[in-house]
């Protein structure tokens, strides 16, 4: 940039040729420098010509290209809210490997889980959280017991995976813990 002095420079160059983590500092201030002044260029050229000029008919395309999407999307199985009933999953613990099982559902389909809170702690309200193999929560409610089961229903399901259920006391203490393993 031309702000060194001769003796400094000499100096500064041969320290440059051997310092990879000033040679890729150096790369990466002159990739900034290239970038900003790009930009600069495209907000310089001369603009198209303005959209308010658009002859009045354009104009009115808009509202008919906006209703098409809103049909499209309307008619996308995808974007539509299931219309099927939920599938019920029952889950509770068991003890012993050889009666041991595991709850399956299917994947990203309404769920309704029934967890059955035989043994555990009767409180009026319950929290609820459900997170996937690596810890990250993927749905969380509170809910209160009816007939010593709690139920909660997710109307969008969940993803493929391996998932635990957990139910804690208001004050944040892990009560139980189900496994549920969601396939695609």
């Amino acid at each position: 940039m031309d702000c060194l002095a001769e003796p400094e420079l000499a100096e500064f160059e041969e320290h440059l040729m051997v310092c990879e983590p000033c040679q890729d500092r150096l790369a990466m201030e002159d990739s900034i420098r290239r970038r900003v002044r790009d930009g600069a260029a495209i907000l310089q050229r001369p603009r198209a010509a303005a959209l308010w000029r658009l002859p009045k008919f354009a104009w009115s395309l808009g509202p008919v290209a906006l209703g098409l999407v809103v049909f499209a999307a309307s008619q996308w199985p995808s974007l539509r809210p299931s219309t099927a009933p939920p599938v019920v999953i029952l889950l509770r613990t068991t003890r012993g490997a050889e009666n041991s099982t595991f709850a399956t559902a299917p994947a990203g389909k309404a769920l309704t889980l029934t967890l059955d809170l035989a043994g555990v702690q009767q409180i009026s309200v319950y929290t609820l959280e459900i997170v996937n193999a690596g810890g990250h929560p993927a749905f969380q409610s509170k809910g209160s017991p009816q007939d010593n089961k709690l139920q909660a229903t997710l109307t969008r399901g969940l993803a493929a995976g391996a998932y635990f259920v957990r139910v804690y006391t208001p004050a944040g203490e892990l009560l139980r813990e189900y496994t549920l393993t969601v396939r695609g």
